[in-house]
């Protein structure tokens, strides 16, 4: 996604999410920036210090963790990181002072009851590579100097909670779009930072970029993923597991969900439209939706299902321990917007689903798939990005 179009849908969206229902006051989490990271070699595009938000836990949960890795996209070439370097996602000299959350993340208990009250670290998003690339040198292009050190910006923020965490009862990795990807490529690392006793999963939402062709038969996606790979040196940031398991000349799958989700063997929790509107267009290369589509477009929207889901396999074929909601909604990005408390599918709430499974409690299966578009009632509100709000 370039970076412009993204700002702007992610600043239009923040404005219409903003509401809630009822009137309630989120406390704020507060920037910290890791200046002495810079000096490990973790660092944002343009070289600055990468940050994280925080806001603590209270009563009963002060040991209990969420960890959401932002997403945003990615830059696919030299000239897209050039440009995605002088914006927030590339530079934290662009990041807010604090932020508030929604969804999953909010700590308005009547609409988040179950993690209400968890501590929340937000990661801005600001390498370009799912927080997974990891050069050594850096990249003078055109006389902009790039870093490409999100394993390290990872790897700093793990090392800067390390005496929080060394306490931790309870611990959730997640992530939207290019941090729902990361949520798959990075799930079996916590465990080796955290207690053994930790209770620990993971929730990838929107995370599953699918390898496939567009509507005329062509290669669109994956030759971006592959130079993403190449140019950001990701080998060392995913899955190992997908890395020595797989030749070398096709390494550049593991930086695919579908191909990295196999390797996974902490609980995860897969959160995903099966018509997730930013893969439609950029993967598909469908520039419609119903009921403007016509003709061979119409038909290239239905059949994005069947392939959506066979892509989907390694989910719903995988271990019964691995929970989803795979909604019919169309939107990207659901968990930290109003969607968490109002998409269902049949009587499951988005966010009961999740609970039930993460929780391992007898009322509910975990595991949701929806019927095809339009089947589902509850997706009459369209939602696209995180609802968060940065303070200036």
């Amino acid at each position: 996604m370039k970076v412009a179009l993204f700002l702007a849908i992610f600043g239009t969206v923040l404005a219409v999410c903003h509401g809630r229902h009822h009137k309630f006051e989120s406390v704020p989490a507060p920037l910290t920036l890791l200046e002495s990271a810079v000096a490990k070699g973790a660092m944002c595009l343009d070289g600055s210090p990468p940050g994280y938000y925080w806001r603590p836990g209270t009563g009963s949960d002060t040991k209990k963790w969420i960890v959401h890795q932002e997403g945003g996209g990615w830059c696919y070439d030299e000239d897209d990181c050039v440009g995605r370097s002088k914006t927030r996602l590339g530079s934290s000299t662009h990041f807010g002072k604090s932020m508030i959350f929604g969804g999953l993340l909010s700590d308005d208990c009547t609409i988040n009851p179950d993690f209400c009250k968890y501590n929340v670290v937000f990661l801005p998003y600001c390498d370009g590579a799912s927080f997974s690339g990891d050069k050594t040198e850096p990249l003078v292009w055109k006389g902009t100097t790039l870093h490409f050190r999100g394993k390290r910006i990872l790897d700093a923020v793990f090392s800067a909670l390390t005496e929080h965490l060394s306490t931790a009862e309870e611990f959730i990795l997640t992530g939207c779009s290019a941090g729902g990807l990361a949520t798959y490529l990075h799930a079996d690392i916590p465990p080796t930072k955290l207690p053994s006793t930790t209770k620990y999963a993971a929730i990838a939402d929107a995370g599953y970029f699918i390898d496939a062709l567009d509507e005329a038969g062509q290669q669109l996606i994956r030759p971006k993923y592959q130079y993403v790979y190449k140019m950001q040196n990701v080998s060392g940031g995913v899955n190992q597991k997908c890395i020595s398991s797989t030749p070398v000349e096709d390494q550049w799958k593991c930086f695919f969900a579908q191909y990295t989700m196999p390797h996974i063997t902490s609980r995860f929790f897969a959160l995903n439209s099966q018509y997730d509107t930013w893969q439609l267009p950029n993967i598909l290369d469908l520039h419609c939706l119903p009921p403007k589509c016509e003709g061979k477009d119409a038909e290239a929207f239905t059949g994005w299902r069947k392939t959506f889901l066979e892509a989907f396999a390694p989910v719903l074929n995988g271990s019964t321990s691995i929970g989803t909601f795979a909604d019919a909604c169309l939107t990207h990005c659901q968990s930290m917007s109003n969607a968490w408390n109002e998409y269902k599918i049949g009587d499951q709430l988005m966010r009961e689903t999740f609970a039930d499974w993460y929780f391992e409690r007898s009322t509910g299966k975990g595991r949701e798939i929806d019927g095809p578009y339009p089947s589902n009632p509850t997706c009459t509100k369209r939602y696209f990005a995180p609802e968060i709000d940065s303070v200036v």
